[in-house]
C-alpha cells in the first residue's frame, strides 16, 4: 500500500502577548504577527519593518516618534509627552520607557516573533494601553546545544553581523546568549557639516545588542519556570530629513538630497540677521538602554497557573548639536534625556474549559530627568524632572452559559499619580522655578459575547474603554503651570475567526468604531520655540475601521499572507487658541493599506520569498498656524528575497525597496522640508546554524 502523504497545515501560533490565552484562535483581540519564518529574511531588518505585512500598522513619521496603529502614534499626538503612552512596547516581558521605544532594541537576529495588539488593552495588561501594545519576544534558552551566526553586507555600506548560542548547564538550568551589530552610512548629502567633530555619528545609522537569558527550572515536576533576561543595546540612527526648493534662497530641492538645512543652505531670515550657519539646531541623539526582566510561572495545577513580571528598563538619551565639542564653536547645545521604569505584574489564570478568567494586580513607578544647555543669542539652561507611579487591579472573565455562547467580561481599576518639576535660567537669571503634582483614579469596563459554530469559526462582539491619564504641565516659556484632562474613548469592535481547508487556511478580521473625548495634542504658540509647547485637548474624534488578515499553507513549499486595513479618523470638534483642527483626519492615518507575501522553498534547496505592501495618502503632523496640513502622497513598496539553504547554512539575496519608490513621511511646506521614507536596499545575507 502506497504510504499516505503528510497533510498539509499552517504551522501553529502561540500567543506570548494575549493574557487569556496562548492559542490565537481563542483570541478576540486584533493582533497582528510576524513569525521566527519572516523574521529571518534580510527584507526584515529591524522590529518596525515587520509593520508592512499587518493591517493598520505603521512606523512613525519621524525618529523622534513611536509606532502608529489604527492612526494614532504609541505616544498619542503628544510626542514624548509626560506620563503614559497611548500603546506600550514589551521586549521580553519588559514594558519599555517612550526613549527606549523611540531607540532601543532594534534588530531581530534571534527574535522568535512579534505581536501587534490593535485597540485598547487595558483589561488584559499592565499599564493601561489605549490604543494597543508591542510584544516582541526573543529565543528562550532549550536543553540542547544550538547556535547561530549570521553576516549581511548591503547598499551604503550595510554591515551586520549576529552570533547567538545556548546550551544546559545541567538538567535543571540552561542559557542563551546573543549579540547583534549593525552600521550603514546614510545616503543624504550633508556637505557643510563634514567640518564638525559629531559628522561621522550624525551621518552613520548603528545600533548593537548583547543578550543573555537563563532558564530555570526549579522543581523536578517541571511546574515552576522562571526566565531570567538582561540586555544592554545602543541605537543611534540617523535622521531622513531633506529640505525642498523653498527652505531658503539657496536650497536645490529635494532631488539632491540635502540635509544639511542649518548649515550652508541656512534660511534667508537667519542671514538677514548676519548669521552664516546654525549648527545649534542640528542634533546628535543616541540611545544607551538597559533591560532587566524576571518572569516566574507556577502551575497549581492543569486549570491554575501565577504568572508573576518583574521588569526594569533603563534608558539614556544623549543629545548634542552637530558642532558641539568642535574647536572654536560656541553656538552649541548638550543635554540628555534618562528615563527609568521599574514594574511588576502578577496574575492568576484559570482554563476549565467552560470558565476562563484572568485575575491581575500591577505596579510601576517611573522616573524621567532631562536637562538642556543651550548657546545661541543667550546661554539657556532648562532641568525637567518627573515621577510617575502607576497601580492598578484588572482582570477579565469569559464564561460558556449556553452550548457554543460565551459572555466576556473584565475591568481595570486605575490610579497615576505624576510629580514634576520644571527649572529654566536664561544669562544666569532664572526664569521659572516650579513644581506641580496631579492625580487620577479610574475604572475601565469591558463587556462582550462570543459564539463558536462550525467546526473553527467564533465571532465575538466587544464593548471596551480607554483611558490615558490628564495632568498638570508646566509651560516652560515663563513657568505658568496649566492642566490637560483625561483622554478617553469607547471602542465597539467586533471579531471573527476561521480556520478552513483542513488547517491550511487560517483567517480573521475585525472591525471598529472608537469614539474620542479629550483627545491630548501638542502644539506650539509660537511654531519656532520648543518652550512656547503645551497640550490642548481635542474636544471630539472619532475613528473606525476593519482589518482583515489571511495566512495559507498553498503546498507544501508555498506559503501565502495577506491583510489589508481600512481606516476613517476624523476631529469632529477641536479648537484650540488661533488653530481650528475640526473636520480634519488623524496625521499619519492612511484610509488604506494593503499587504501581500509569498514564501516558496523546502527546508533545503532553492527559496524566494517576496512582499508587496501599499498604503494610501495621509496628512502631515498638526502643526500651529498650519490650519491645512500637508497631504503627503500614497505608496507602494516591493521587497525580494531568494537564495539557497543547505542543512546548515543559507545564502541569500535581497532587496528591499526594489524600485527605489521615493515617498515622505513627514512635509512641512510644501516644499519646505520633509523626511523621506526608506530607500532601496540591496545586499547579500549568510546564515548558520549549528
Amino acid at each position: 500500500m502506497a504510504q499516505q502523504a503528510a497533510p498539509i497545515e499552517l504551522d501553529p501560533v502561540v500567543l506570548y502577548g494575549d493574557r487569556t490565552t496562548t492559542d490565537i484562535d481563542e483570541a478576540t483581540a486584533s493582533i497582528g504577527i510576524v513569525n521566527e519564518r519572516q523574521l529571518a529574511q534580510p527584507i526584515v531588518q529591524d522590529y518596525t519593518d515587520s509593520f508592512r505585512y499587518m493591517a493598520n500598522v505603521s512606523t512613525g513619521d519621524w525618529t523622534e516618534s513611536g509606532f502608529v496603529v489604527r492612526g494614532i502614534n504609541s505616544e498619542g499626538l503628544t510626542p514624548g509627552g509626560l506620563g503614559a503612552p497611548l500603546a506600550s512596547f514589551y521586549i521580553d516581558g519588559v514594558q519599555q520607557t517612550v526613549e527606549g521605544t523611540r531607540r532601543g532594541l532594534r534588530g531581530v537576529f534571534d527574535t522568535e516573533q512579534v505581536e501587534v495588539y490593535r485597540g485598547p488593552q487595558s483589561t488584559l495588561t499592565g499599564r493601561a494601553a489605549l490604543a494597543g501594545a508591542i510584544y516582541l519576544r526573543t529565543k528562550d534558552p532549550e536543553f540542547a546545544r544550538s547556535g547561530a551566526a549570521q553576516l549581511t553586507y548591503g547598499s551604503d555600506n550595510h554591515k551586520q553581523a549576529g552570533l547567538a548560542f545556548g546550551d544546559a548547564i545541567n538538567d535543571r538550568i540552561a542559557y542563551r546568549v546573543s549579540g547583534e551589530w549593525s552600521e550603514k552610512d546614510s545616503d543624504l548629502n550633508y556637505p557643510s557639516y563634514a567640518r564638525y567633530d559629531r559628522y561621522d555619528d550624525y551621518v552613520t545609522d548603528d545600533y548593537w545588542v548583547a543578550r543573555g537569558k537563563v532558564l530555570w527550572l526549579p522543581t523536578e515536576n517541571d511546574d515552576t519556570r522562571v526566565i531570567l533576561s538582561y540586555a544592554r543595546s545602543f541605537d543611534g540612527p540617523t535622521q531622513n530629513d531633506i529640505v525642498g526648493p523653498l527652505w531658503s534662497t539657496g536650497s536645490p530641492g529635494y532631488d539632491a538630497r540635502r540635509g544639511d538645512g542649518w548649515g550652508s543652505l541656512l534660511p534667508d531670515y537667519y542671514r538677514s540677521l548676519g548669521l552664516t550657519a546654525l549648527p545649534v539646531y542640528q542634533d546628535v541623539r543616541e540611545t544607551y538602554v538597559n533591560n532587566l526582566g524576571i518572569e516566574v510561572t507556577h502551575d497549581f495545577n492543569a486549570n491554575l497557573r501565577l504568572t508573576a513580571m518583574t521588569g526594569w528598563t533603563k534608558s539614556l538619551t544623549e543629545r548634542h548639536s552637530i558642532n558641539e565639542g568642535t574647536p572654536g564653536e560656541f553656538m552649541t547645545v548638550d543635554g540628555a534625556f534618562r528615563q527609568e521604569l521599574l514594574s511588576q505584574e502578577i496574575r492568576l489564570n484559570y482554563d476549565s474549559g467552560a470558565l476562563r478568567w484572568v485575575a491581575g494586580a500591577y505596579a510601576a513607578r517611573e522616573k524621567q530627568s532631562s536637562f538642556r544647555n543651550q548657546q545661541l543669542l543667550s546661554y539657556d539652561e532648562s532641568r525637567n524632572a518627573a515621577t510617575i507611579r502607576n497601580y492598578a487591579l484588572f482582570g477579565e472573565a469569559s464564561y460558556e452559559f449556553a452550548p457554543n455562547w460565551r459572555v466576556i467580561g473584565g475591568a481595570r481599576l486605575d490610579y497615576i499619580q505624576q510629580d514634576q518639576s520644571a527649572w529654566v535660567r536664561s544669562d544666569g537669571v532664572v526664569g521659572s522655578d516650579t513644581d506641580t503634582d496631579f492625580s487620577d483614579r479610574v475604572f475601565i469596563p469591558k463587556l462582550g459575547v462570543e459564539y463558536s459554530f462550525g467546526a473553527n469559526q467564533s465571532v465575538a462582539l466587544i464593548y471596551q474603554e480607554g483611558y490615558r491619564p490628564g495632568g498638570s504641565a508646566i509651560y516652560v516659556a515663563d513657568g505658568s503651570q496649566y492642566e490637560y484632562d483625561p483622554e478617553k474613548t469607547r471602542n465597539l469592535e467586533l471579531a471573527w475567526r476561521g480556520r478552513f481547508m483542513q488547517d491550511r487556511l487560517r483567517l480573521g478580521a475585525n472591525v471598529f468604531y472608537q469614539e474620542w473625548t479629550d483627545q491630548q495634542v501638542e502644539l506650539r504658540r509660537d511654531p519656532l520655540d520648543w518652550q512656547s509647547s503645551y497640550i490642548a485637548n481635542a474636544g471630539k474624534s472619532k475613528s473606525y475601521g476593519a482589518e482583515f488578515e489571511l495566512a495559507y499553507a498553498a503546498t507544501d513549499m508555498l506559503d501565502l499572507t495577506a491583510s489589508v486595513g481600512l481606516l476613517h479618523t476624523k476631529f469632529t470638534d477641536f479648537r484650540a487658541g488661533p488653530d481650528d483642527f475640526t473636520g480634519l483626519p488623524f496625521p499619519s492615518a492612511p484610509k488604506s493599506n494593503i499587504s501581500l507575501g509569498f514564501a516558496w522553498g523546502d527546508v533545503t534547496g532553492p527559496f524566494v520569498n517576496g512582499h508587496i505592501s501599499a498604503q494610501s495618502s495621509t496628512i502631515s503632523r498638526l502643526e500651529s498656524y498650519v490650519p491645512d496640513p500637508v497631504t503627503l502622497g500614497g505608496h507602494g513598496l516591493v521587497d525580494l528575497a531568494a537564495g539557497y539553504a543547505w542543512e546548515e547554512a543559507k545564502l541569500t539575496a535581497y532587496a528591499t525597496n526594489l524600485f527605489d519608490k521615493e515617498y515622505f513621511t513627514y512635509d512641512y511646506g510644501p516644499g519646505v522640508m520633509a523626511t523621506l521614507g526608506d530607500r532601496r536596499e540591496v545586499g547579500i545575507r549568510l546564515d548558520y546554524q549549528f
